[in-house]
């Protein structure tokens, strides 16, 4: 029955996590093309400076870090089996990846020149991304895995906000290109569209990651909570496993010794 319970657990695990994998990697080296060898002319985002370049580069190539050792991390057998790979690969996560990132991030928000409505997107994004690592990290040095499970989950989906961006995208631009001709909306202004996909984008991704982040949270929660009070209840009602009374420290108690030696001796 044990068995068969996880054998249950690990095919459910590898339903999402197999297409999770799949998908992140290939967007994400998708991604990676524009940028290597970094040149000016090949950026999907146009940058207003050498500077600006050099900024997003960083942003990107680090973020590609965290994509990939977040995704690392959420597979059980490496928590389960090599757990010293699993506390390397978590701070190669947050001092490697997130946190570089988030920080080289902030000046590329100001610098990004697709609207306002991106520019409040992507900061927000930012901050958030910034506190759930920290929250992450801080529950992990405290020794509250229960909290650092949840945090993580939280900070990993905001992590993938760029590559559910990526998917969606494709969907937004053809909603927007049906509109470009119309007067009122867009008046065939290109840049005005251009502008609408981006922040549009931008803001969904988020969204759309938050909710599912928080329902795999409270998920999370509610099964430990479950898991706690079974156990609760196994101690309660006497249940759980109790040595028996011809158990081998009973035998050889200086008790039961004395007794014996009281019968054998005359």
């Amino acid at each position: 029955m044990t068995s068969t319970t996880h054998r249950d657990r690990r095919l459910r695990t590898a339903a999402w996590l197999l297409p999770l994998t799949a998908a992140t990697v290939l967007v994400t080296c998708r991604a990676l093309t524009a940028y290597v060898p970094p040149d000016l002319h090949t950026s999907r985002i146009p940058p207003r400076s050498d500077l600006h370049f050099a900024l997003l580069v960083a942003h990107i190539f680090t973020a590609a870090l965290a994509v990939l050792t977040g995704l690392a991390q959420s597979w059980p057998w490496l928590r389960r089996r090599h757990p010293a790979a699993h506390r390397w690969t978590g701070r190669a996560y947050f001092f490697a990846g997130v946190f570089p990132s988030a920080l080289v991030g902030i000046p590329v928000v100001c610098f990004t020149p697709l609207g306002l409505s991106n520019q409040l997107s992507l900061g927000v994004l930012d901050v958030l991304w910034l506190l759930t690592g920290i929250a992450g990290y801080r529950a992990a040095r405290q020794r509250r895995y229960a909290d650092h499970r949840v945090w993580m989950i939280r900070t990993y989906s905001l992590t993938l906000v760029a590559i559910t961006s990526r998917l969606i995208q494709p969907l937004v631009e053809h909603l927007v290109a049906a509109q470009l001709s119309d007067p009122v909306s867009y008046a065939g202004n290109p840049l005005a569209a251009t502008h609408d996909i981006a922040s549009t984008t931008s803001w969904t991704a988020l969204v759309l990651n938050l909710i599912a982040a928080e329902y795999l949270a409270q998920r999370h929660t509610s099964t430990n909570s479950a898991t706690s009070v079974h156990t609760s209840a196994q101690i309660a009602t006497g249940s759980s496993k109790r040595p028996r009374p011809n158990a081998p420290f009973l035998r050889s108690s200086p008790l039961r010794t004395a007794k014996e030696r009281t019968i054998v001796e005359p």
